[in-house]
């Protein structure tokens, strides 16, 4: 009976983060798919469909509520302002995304903490004391598991805007070098790598809806380096805001600074080739030399013992 309870608890409480997670993300795939028909020039678009789509709506305003009375305090002051952005960085742009975020955090705590002290009470472990510590470790870890989330998915999407600016920036300067305007550069390595760098076209996307909107080159620009959080790309803005502003040759500059990104990386790619054989001696000292050796030795050992013993 006991193992049956821990792992209904289990099942709910997995079930129900897997469901204020997805409830986010669909939050914010009617943002990109806005964002796609607005830069397609079709405003106005449906939404998102799903077979879910009945039932987000409702869980995310849940979310949200909790979120608002867990964070009461950390949602009124700067801190809401940090969460905020880190949650754009990670590709949520959702306008209440932080308080989901929150409440994400505190139904993750709340299950956690109860599968604890289930599981404390059904293991019997030093009594009351280890129910009360189980309950504390689950919620602690349902606090902290979506910080962990938060994080790696930056540090993915930093990478993948990482590895496709140097392609994006080369065919913004055959662009530029043909004639085309810096809206219409962008424009095109939207259309050419929307399945390739995805991250690349989305950010770009969102430059020039912001452009279309009426915020000036230099402002769309400025919240682009805001949201992404390489340096990378804070450099290339501030190089094109610099170059328009002291009338540089754009596809130039461009070319110059694509090319030192290649030379980045490939010094990045000689530094973790000349780092691979010290962290090899760690498996090879712990893992495969004493396995090696056994192999080798025991049977030494064995035929030494067998001649000793007549």
């Amino acid at each position: 009976m006991a193992e049956l309870v821990i792992f209904l608890a289990t099942v709910l409480a997995v079930l129900a983060l897997g469901a204020g997670v997805a409830a986010l993300v669909m939050g914010d795939r009617a943002f990109d798919s806005r964002l796609t028909a607005l830069s397609a020039g079709r405003p106005g678009a449906a939404a998102v469909q799903g077979p879910f789509s009945a039932i987000l709506p409702t869980l995310l305003d849940s979310l949200i509520r909790w979120g608002r009375t867990a964070g009461r305090g950390s949602l009124e002051t700067e801190a809401r302002a940090s969460l905020r952005m880190k949650l754009v960085q990670a590709g949520f742009y959702a306008d209440r995304a932080a308080e989901a975020f929150f409440g994400i955090r505190a139904a993750a705590a709340l299950l956690l903490g109860v599968l604890g002290l289930v599981a404390g009470l059904a293991l019997n472990l030093w009594g009351v004391f280890g129910a009360v510590a189980g309950a504390m470790l689950g919620a602690n870890i349902g606090l902290f598991v979506p910080n962990l989330v938060l994080s790696s998915k930056i540090k993915a999407r930093t990478e993948a805007m990482y590895l496709g600016l140097p392609d994006a920036i080369d065919l913004m300067v055959v662009s530029l070098e043909a004639g085309a305007t810096l809206s219409a550069a962008l424009q095109r390595v939207e259309a050419e790598f929307r399945d390739l760098h995805a991250v690349v076209t989305e950010q770009f996307g969102i430059v020039l809806a912001e452009m279309q909107a009426g915020a000036s080159r230099a402002e769309a620009l400025t919240r682009l380096a805001a949201r992404s959080p390489g340096d990378e790309v804070k450099q290339l803005t501030t190089m094109i805001i610099q170059s328009e502003a002291v009338g540089a040759s754009l596809g130039d500059t461009l070319r110059v600074f694509a090319e030192e990104m290649r030379k980045t990386r490939y010094l990045d790619a000689e530094r973790k080739a000349a780092e691979l054989p010290v962290k090899l001696a760690f498996p090879l000292v712990l893992f495969i030399f004493p396995c090696l050796t056994s192999v080798i030795f025991i049977p030494v050992a064995i035929r030494f013992i067998r001649g000793l013993m007549g």
